[in-house]
């Protein structure tokens, strides 16, 4: 880190856990006494105040869901878990067509209001639940660079659960150098290292998380339009953005668009993606403008 620092290593270490604690007991839907888990149990239709931090969290995903026309939802929650991936047991089959549409009227960023003062969120239907697993993480990196800078730390790689934060310079006083991961659940293989720093790097992709039936994948991303996991062949996709939180959302809008949707907003929104399809010699390579003038790749 920066010479200078006068908090010792285990201080620092004590301060991001509490933080970390803090936001985990704001945002997670596997404490059931987290801000959230109160929340998602409420079955009301009236203003809930919540806190600014919990607030921020969901108007970012309220707006990016608005300029993915749905794609990206925080309230396809009761979706995933009936899938078996949230805090619900897994399963190996696929749930039958009743019960995905019976949870489909409680799905849909339309259904949840916002109040910026004070800080309120209002449910359209009661049993509506919030999931915010695609950004929440990404959220946590940021707030722990924001710690770091504000003692005065600028040369770091924060990191959770895949999820990135880059400042500076690495110890050799070179960019970050980060490793895209090949999207192959058999094995663990770099496909693509890129030069980073000052910026908000995740990946999102199909190939860790899902359950087969019959020769099958069933992904755990769940494409809200439909009730079920996403079948295209974008493997993964990965985003550089000024935040982790909006690398992180991002990458998982990405990758419920699709390779096709998916590169047409990317391109649209200026957004720096670089994506992984399925091929049957392997995988495709495709990455905006954007992308590649910020790992100083050609473009042509």
């Amino acid at each position: 880190m920066t010479e200078g620092i006068s908090q010792s290593p285990d201080a620092l270490k004590a301060e991001i856990d509490a933080l970390l604690n803090e936001i985990n007991q704001q945002m997670s839907t596997y404490l059931p006494d987290s801000e959230l888990s109160r929340f998602n149990a409420q079955r009301t239709t009236d203003w809930v105040e919540v806190s600014p931090e919990l607030y921020t969290v969901v108007a970012t995903a309220q707006h990016i869901s608005q300029l993915t026309e749905g794609a990206f939802d925080i309230s396809v929650g009761p979706l995933v878990n009936l899938w078996g991936f949230g805090p619900d047991p897994a399963r190996d089959s696929a749930p039958p067509l009743e019960s995905i549409e019976a949870l489909r009227d409680r799905v849909g960023y339309r259904l949840l209001a916002l109040r910026e003062t004070p800080p309120a969120l209002k449910k359209q239907h009661p049993e509506m639940y919030l999931d915010l697993s695609a950004l929440a993480k990404g959220y946590g990196v940021d707030r722990v660079a924001a710690l770091l800078d504000s003692k005065g730390m600028h040369d770091y790689l924060v990191e959770i659960g895949g999820e990135l934060k880059l400042s500076g310079l690495n110890t050799r006083r070179e960019p970050w150098h980060i490793a895209i991961e090949k999207p192959t659940p058999e094995w663990r293989m770099v496909q693509k290292i890129i030069p980073v720093t000052d910026i908000g790097v995740a990946t999102s992709g199909d190939y860790r998380n899902y359950f087969e039936q019959n020769g099958k994948r069933y992904s755990h991303t769940i494409d809200p339009a439909t009730g079920y996991p996403i079948a295209h062949t974008l493997a993964s996709v990965t985003l550089l953005a000024p935040s982790s939180m909006l690398a992180d959302a991002w990458a998982t809008a990405m990758m419920v668009l699709g390779p096709e949707r998916g590169m047409a907003v990317a391109v649209e929104r200026k957004l720096a993606a670089y994506f992984l399809i399925k091929r049957d010699e392997g995988f495709a390579e495709q990455a905006t403008p954007e992308f590649q003038r910020l790992i100083g790749e050609s473009t042509h």
